[in-house]
């Protein structure tokens, strides 16, 4: 019996049924039915032969399994389905606007993420990398292609694979956008560093391990390592769910908040706006955490996993692009490490992590690492054979007294206290959020005073000297951010009663004791007020800088004791650039402007009487 219209054939493909038809016209379905049948055999073998691209690669997990993630648009079920397949036996991760049953995502190994926002893209890949394999099945012009290929392809392992059908790709053209990348990174692996295009797509160059570009397929394998770099908010979820080889708890957390200071600040004499000096601010919540797994210890308070930098390598942990000195740094997601920085021994033991970005620097010890003392005496309950560790530059650098005095004073016994001088593996680690962030957003957490007061109170104060005012100067040795007419503001200060004090000229507990009791503070910006930490009796503080001088450390300190803070600014020899930030203005020698501060100056050293 003849077919007709009313009669369905029973051969199918992906759900789509085949209709067949008598005379021409039914001819003509015939063969466009075949050409379907045609193109859809060929488009699995040519997604088999995506899957087959990727034998080097390594498979991270127990089952031999590859992780592979599918970003797609909405697009007929039967058509993604033809990308899928490839992967049954692999963990299949599609992200794609909605699921679709004949997708036959109900194995084990195979999940669906919603895609309602670009960054949702990102957000899956970080929560579940590294990858082995990307497929980017989504139509774009060769821009977006090549905006999206430098964003996610440092989300794959070493010898994963990034592959775009070129169906999905518009406005493909030589020497421009996508082209012009592969062209790029194909030069970078005949000539490395010397490709004239190499500076643009430095890091992209880098990661590039192969490049093959045909009329179906663009392929790129990767090459090298990326980290992710983990924030402060982010790290319990992120860690917790791509990394099982490291585990996390926290211990504690300490709810954020608002900090209004019960005293003034006040900003006298700058010549623009400045940011950072508001007598309200918001803190974060604090963390502390245990990491157990293999942990690398190496300077400048870096630590990381095998794929991860923790955040408590970054002392500006707030920041939209974190950064630590020992690191190369990718993007605002990911860095990668310097061979030269892998550690290559294990130390056994539990350790607290205390470094600092700037070894043996009085003010950084003062800032960022004692802001992190406030989680150790719970770290130490939970594991009794704690220690405290820290890193000096190289063999016999220095006797690393200072950390030691401190730590001492914190209640840490000495043999509680460990330092190396070189990079290692820690089996287990504990870090907690600092309390003092002196960046944007500045905060300051109000419980820091508690760790202040016990640092004080673990000196022996005795034999300090004790003042009433005290100017606390800067010699002029120390080079960065020299104030040119010292003397002359020396003077003015010692007419008036002040003390001159050079903090370094005497011992830690002897300018702990000299702070304890001072009733006003003033002196030049920097690490010497830093000790004002120490007051208990402190009604006001006067700061003399340079306006390129943007740290807020004086300020933080001043809303946490709740006291008064005159700021009087001068201008400095080298401005920033405009809308933007130097270094050498941040440093910047200067001279305290008497002809416009004069006259303030005079008014606030008035005040201070007693």
């Amino acid at each position: 019996m003849p077919k007709t219209a009313d009669h369905e054939s029973s051969n199918s493909f992906g759900g789509a049924k085949q209709l067949m038809f008598e005379g021409p016209a039914g001819r003509s379905a015939v063969k466009a039915a075949r050409s379907v049948r045609r193109a859809a055999r060929r488009s699995r073998v040519l997604a088999r032969r995506i899957a087959g691209q990727s034998t080097g690669q390594q498979r991270r997990n127990n089952t031999g399994r590859r992780k592979v993630f599918v970003i797609a648009d909405k697009m007929p079920p039967a058509t993604l389905r033809q990308y899928l397949e490839p992967y049954w036996d692999d963990e299949l991760h599609v992200v794609a606007p909605r699921a679709e049953v004949e997708w036959g995502l109900d194995g084990e190994q195979r999940r669906y993420h919603k895609l309602d926002k670009e960054s949702n893209i990102q957000w899956h890949l970080k929560l579940h990398g590294p990858v082995d394999v990307i497929v980017y099945v989504r139509r774009a012009t060769a821009a977006k292609h090549e905006a999206m290929l430098r964003q996610l392809l440092f989300h794959l392992a070493p010898g994963g694979s990034y592959v775009i059908p070129m169906s999905q790709v518009t406005r493909y053209k030589q020497g421009r956008d996508l082209a012009r990348c592969l062209a790029t990174m194909l030069a970078g692996l005949a000539d490395g560093a010397t490709s004239p295009a190499a500076t643009e797509y430095e890091e992209i160059v880098w990661a590039t391990g192969s490049v093959s570009v045909d009329r179906d397929f663009i392929r790129i394998g990767k090459r090298g390592r990326h980290y992710l770099k983990l924030s402060d908010q982010w790290t319990n979820r992120m860690l917790g769910s791509r990394n099982r080889q490291v585990a996390v708890r926290q211990l504690e957390l300490l709810p954020g908040g608002e900090l209004a200071s019960a005293g003034q600040v006040e900003s006298i004499g700058a010549t623009q706006e400045l940011a950072g000096l508001g007598r309200v601010i918001k803190y974060p919540p604090m963390h502390l955490r245990e990491y157990r797994g293999r942990i690398g210890f190496v300077s400048n308070s870096l630590v990381f996993t095998d794929y991860e930098i923790l955040p408590d390598s970054f002392r500006h942990h707030l920041a939209s692009d974190l950064r630590n000195p020992r690191v190369v740094n990718v993007n605002e997601d990911f860095a990668r490490l310097d061979e030269h920085v892998r550690p290559q021994e294990t130390i056994e033991g539990a350790f607290y992590l205390l470094d600092s970005e700037n070894s043996g620097h009085f003010g950084h010890l003062m800032t960022e690492v004692i802001s992190r003392l406030w989680g150790w005496e719970r770290a130490k309950q939970v594991n009794p054979d704690l220690k405290v560790i820290f890193r000096v530059r190289y063999v016999n650098e220095r006797n690393p007294e200072l950390e030691q005095a401190v730590f001492a004073a914190y209640g840490i016994r000495p043999d509680d206290i460990v330092w190396v001088d070189h990079p290692v593996y820690l089996q287990t680690a504990y870090g907690a959020t600092p309390m003092f962030h002196n960046a944007t957003p500045h905060y300051v957490h109000p419980q820091i005073r508690a760790v202040w007061r016990r640092l004080r109170e673990g000196l022996d104060r005795s034999g300090s000297p004790r003042f009433d005012r005290v100017f606390l100067s800067r010699r002029d040795t120390l080079g960065n951010r020299r104030c040119l007419n010292r003397a002359e503001v020396e003077q003015r200060f010692a007419a008036e009663g002040f003390e001159i004090v050079y903090p370094e000229d005497y011992p830690l507990r002897h300018q702990a004791g000299m702070l304890e009791h001072a009733r006003v503070v003033a002196g030049f910006g920097g690490s010497a007020m830093f000790n004002t930490l120490f007051a208990e009796h402190l009604e006001k503080m006067i700061v003399l800088n340079q306006e390129g001088y943007t740290a807020r450390n004086e300020h933080l300190i001043a809303l946490a004791l709740g006291v008064d803070i005159h700021y009087l600014w001068s201008v400095p020899q080298v401005q920033h650039p405009e809308g933007g930030w130097s270094q050498e203005a941040y440093k910047s020698n200067w001279m305290f402007d008497f002809r416009r501060l004069g006259t303030a100056l005079d008014e606030l050293l008035a005040g201070t009487r007693a």
